[in-house]
């Protein structure tokens, strides 16, 4: 079978995120150095390799290590980093100032857009990528603050766009959750946004009886298999090369 192909396009300079035309007012040394999105294994967090795969008192417990749903989510797709360097500083206000190159991957939501949500008193910043993103026919993205990684100045909303006919560098709202008065440095090693290749289905909900037999059988699996029985007997392996 054919692998399914993603395609992540850099166009030739850096691209103003609300014209999609080139932008000559602006100038961006250091275009080439932007870093080219990665499969999202290769950046799985250090907190979790250096995870034991057993812990509790006596280090006898399986911990998440052991939790391939766990670490499905964190390595599935791919992941985009900031472009450059850049420290925000968050002013009063809900408003930001912006030090540093990277200046041009970023800008801010108007004070209203998001009147009844929950983050309504923080600001909202775009990061304003520069890669145009395309999949096959019938197949969408689903972008999203990369999973299972918090951080606790910025979270990435979520959002689908329709990848295979949109050719267009795609802007991702953030909320900057750092307190008034502090700052965060923005590098080309942050990741702001994890990419989920979809295939776009109609579906149809149902509701019915559990099949007791086949429960108790995969019931008694998990049972006499030990702590890896989802791994062993269940799961799949995914592959974003």
């Amino acid at each position: 079978m054919d692998k399914l192909k993603i395609r992540f396009t850099k166009p030739p300079g850096p691209i103003n995120s609300l014209t999609s035309q080139q932008v000559v007012v602006e100038k961006f040394e250091d275009w080439d150095k932007v870093p080219a999105p990665v499969p999202a294994t290769k950046m799985v967090p250090n907190w979790f390799k250096q995870t034991k795969p057993l812990g509790g008192p006596i280090e006898t417990m399986p911990t998440i290590k052991k939790c391939p749903p766990f670490l499905d989510a964190i390595t599935t797709g791919y992941i985009i980093n900031f472009c450059s360097d850049l420290t925000v500083t968050h002013l009063s206000n809900s408003q930001v100032s912006k030090k540093g190159s990277g200046g041009i991957f970023m800008t801010s939501h108007a004070i209203g857009q998001f009147d009844n949500a929950p983050w309504k008193d923080k600001p909202v910043l775009k990061f304003g990528s520069p890669w145009i993103i395309e999949t096959p026919p019938g197949w969408s993205c689903f972008f999203t603050h990369p999973l299972n990684v918090p951080t606790d100045n910025y979270h990435t909303l979520s959002g689908i766009v329709d990848t295979d006919t949109y050719r267009v560098p795609i802007n991702f709202p953030f909320v900057f959750n750092a307190p008034v008065g502090d700052e965060y440095e923005f590098n080309t090693s942050t990741p702001m946004v994890q990419v989920i290749p979809f295939r776009r289905q109609d579906w149809e909900m149902e509701v019915v009886a559990t099949d007791w037999n086949e429960w108790k059988a995969h019931q008694n699996i998990l049972g006499d298999a030990g702590d890896e029985a989802y791994k062993n007997n269940f799961h799949v392996k995914k592959k974003f090369t």
